[in-house]
């Protein structure tokens, strides 16, 4: 008959093996504060100082282990516990099964047989023939497969001959492994190690396999180097089958002072028959809370370099790369910088670009003190030093001070302004003795609005509306600037936010005549519980009570045209799923539609979305319609797409469209790019990218190019981490 038999029984086991012993030995076991096992089972039995054995139903617990079995025997010298027949071992989240268990607890070192296993809170799942425990928080799988799909599907598995984990060090390797997918092997790897954190770690990233016209079929290996905390840097080997092997690089470094990225990429091209490279470099250095430093400089190595190796639409159309350093700093009631300001002007034969001024130094500064209460007092200037290889150039400086009175209430607002703009030239013209100009313009300006608003019902809802008139007026004297060169200034487009600024022109060389009152009118309308937008709409106009006479190169606006363009907008949530917009800048005098903007967003649910837009602007001759978005075919699959065309060429200037795939446990990626580089050429692209729970990413993956060309896309697969 056994020592200890209870249906079922708990126990202490090390407090009944302990209770034969001599106090003094008792006394010692208590000093060392053993950690304290406990069995409970159908049956058991114990000899003194010796073992314990289990039998039905046997569950043993150690600290935040828990083994539950068929048999278990404890030896007390060995302090190792052998369990069989099923085996389940619950620690930290962590479920093991197998056939036979032999640990000793205190070391944590032994094995288990048969090892079928859940990690991570059953994020991660695998099996194997044995498991070995190396001691606290160490493993070792032998001939083991790891998952993260779901008990029951078996898409895909990692497969390794030994995989070793050490959750004391967050770091875990396999060798000689392979990749199963559909019950196909797809990738064989002989070594690679990962963090068991998902943290950072030096090692290979997942390759990236792609597709394009002008390069042909590419293959990038990855391998980051997690020099520190706050340093990391990544060498990318890029094979190219057109036009060879590129090199690139990129570090990065943060520190509390300064942080920054370098990347450095080139390849002798056998296209070109040329060497090819590009460099970025960024720089933030705070040297104090209000001193700063920022660098940045980019380069290619020729002009069509980012057309050729560029990976999306707006990298491409980059004409000015810039080379620039700016020492800024903040003080109490003002701020200031100096900057050093060049460019690389990326100008082809199909593609012209004119290059811009250089700014050689390019000192500013603003300041705000609060002289007298009630007044804004403000004062900004500038001087600069612009330069040409072929134009006229010369110094530029200039000062603006100027004065509010903001008189704010509930109801409204009135705010007069007065300040003068005074420039300073300072010119080189082909090695002639220089010539200097001034000018000085007073700005006065006089902005009011109102508020209304009144409460309404519409369709059984509770809502608010408001009004909300706004008058500004602006007067400058007319001053002959036909004489200043034109170094940064350019006409800006007329919208509403235009027609309430002083300057029609942007930079400092042209600073419009003005004698005129623009007048607006927004009505705004918001649910009176939640105080959702639902409507909102503006319109305003400008009208000039005399000739405008400083122009840049055009001609001025003709004696006749006495008001600006009608300029609205409107924007609707007309249900919680759609939306509109619409902007339109209208001539009264030909009654005609000089530009207009046509919006509408549709979002019925989750990974349903539709976007369509046509842009007219009759000032530029542009035309173009585009539709975009992502719908669910059913079954885990989805479809995007972005389709933008240009009716004024008669062409497409991006095309984008492929499939997703979401299986829970993997996802699968298929896209088409097309996108206009140049006036006469195309970028083609192709990706494909399978993705693996949480551990890799296999191909080259769209996400990036998707985001950009459809707004509002919503990530149809999101990989749990494990």
């Amino acid at each position: 008959m056994p020592v200890f038999y209870y249906p079922p029984c708990r126990l202490s086991l090390l407090a009944a093996l302990l209770a034969g012993l001599p106090a003094a030995a008792l006394a010692d076991a208590t000093t060392k504060s053993e950690p304290t096992t406990f069995i409970q089972a159908d049956e058991a039995s114990a000899r003194e100082s010796d073992f314990a054995a289990a039998s039905g139903n046997v569950v043993v617990t150690r600290e935040n282990i828990k083994v539950e079995s068929d048999w278990a025997r404890y030896s007390v010298a060995t302090d190792r516990l052998r369990a069989g027949d099923q085996i389940t071992v619950h620690k930290d989240g962590d479920v093991l099964t197998g056939t036979q268990l032999d640990l000793e607890l205190n070391s944590r070192e032994g094995d288990l047989l048969d090892p079928v296993y859940q990690m991570a809170k059953g994020a991660a799942r695998g099996d194997a023939v044995k498991l070995i425990f190396e001691g606290p928080n160490r493993y070792t799988i032998r001939n083991g497969r790891m998952t993260t799909c779901a008990p029951g599907n078996n898409d895909w598995y990692m497969h390794s001959s030994t995989l070793d984990l050490d959750y004391n060090t967050n770091l875990g390797q396999a060798w000689n492994g392979w990749l199963e997918f559909k019950g196909t092997p797809i990738f064989y790897y002989p070594w690679v190690d990962f963090t068991l954190d998902n943290s950072r770690k030096s090692g290979f990233l997942s390759p990236k396999i792609g597709y394009g016209n002008k390069n042909g079929f590419q293959l990038q290996t990855p391998y980051y180097f997690n020099i520190a905390p706050n340093y990391d840097a990544t060498l990318t080997p890029n094979l190219m089958t057109r036009r060879g092997l590129m090199l690139g690089g990129e570090f990065r470094y943060l520190e509390p002072e300064y942080s920054g990225v370098l990347r450095l990429e080139g390849l002798n091209d056998k296209v070109e028959d040329k060497t090819r490279s590009s460099l970025l470099f960024k720089h933030t250095q705070q040297f104090t809370s209000r001193l700063r430093l920022d660098l940045n400089i980019q380069r290619t190595s020729d002009s069509e370099y980012l057309s050729d190796f560029g990976d999306r639409l707006s990298v491409t159309s980059q004409s000015n790369l810039p080379r620039e350093g700016t020492l800024s700093y903040a003080g109490d009631a003002w701020s200031s910088f100096i900057r050093w300001q060049r460019y690389q002007t990326l100008s082809t034969a199909t593609n012209p670009v004119e290059k811009p001024y250089d700014r050689a130094p390019q000192v500013y500064f603003t300041t705000q003190p609060q002289l007298i209460p009630g007044l804004v007092t403000t004062a900004s200037g500038e001087l600069t030093e612009f330069l040409h290889p072929t134009k006229t150039d010369g110094l530029r400086s200039w000062v603006y001070p100027s004065v509010a009175a903001p008189f704010n209430e509930t109801w409204g607002f009135i705010t007069p302004k007065v300040g003068v703009h005074a420039t300073s030239y300072q010119l080189h013209q082909n090695s002639q003795p220089n010539t200097n100009y001034s000018r000085v313009l007073p700005i006065t300006s006089l902005d009011t609005g109102l508020f209304f608003e009144r409460e309404t019902n519409l369709y059984g809802q509770d809502m608010v509306q408001t009004l909300e008139p706004r008058a500004y007026y602006l007067y400058i004297p007319y001053r002959d600037q036909s004489h200043l060169p034109v170094f940064d200034s350019s006409e800006t487009d007329l919208s509403l936010t235009q027609l309430f600024s002083e300057n029609q022109y942007s930079g400092q060389d042209r600073i419009n005549d003005a004698n005129q009152l623009t007048l607006a009118l927004t009505s705004r309308l918001f649910e009176g519980d939640s105080g959702i937008e639902r409507l909102s709409a503006t319109i305003g106009q400008r009208l000039y009570f005399s000739d405008q006479r400083v122009t840049l190169s055009s001609p001025g606006r003709a004696d006749s045209v006495r008001r600006s363009d009608w300029l609205m907008t409107v924007s609707a949530q007309l249900w919680s799923d759609l939306s509109a917009s619409y902007a339109m800048q209208y001539n009264q005098q030909d009654s005609t539609l000089r530009r207009a903007d046509v919006a509408l967003t549709w979002k019925p649910g989750e990974f349903k979305l539709l976007n369509l837009r046509y842009v007219d602007n009759r000032i530029v001759n542009t035309r173009q319609a585009s539709i975009s978005g992502q719908w669910p075919l059913g079954n885990g699959w989805y479809t995007m797409g972005r389709y933008n065309y240009s009716l004024t060429d008669s062409r497409a200037l991006e095309i984008l469209g492929g499939v997703e795939y979401n299986a829970g446990c993997w996802g699968l990626r298929l896209a088409a790019q097309r996108y206009a580089s140049s006036t006469n050429s195309y970028n083609t692209a192709f990706f494909a990218v399978l993705e693996l729970g949480g551990f890799a990413g296999i191909g080259s993956n769209p996400l990036d190019a998707i985001r950009q060309s459809i707004p509002g896309y919503a990530n149809t697969y999101t990989p749990s981490r494990f």
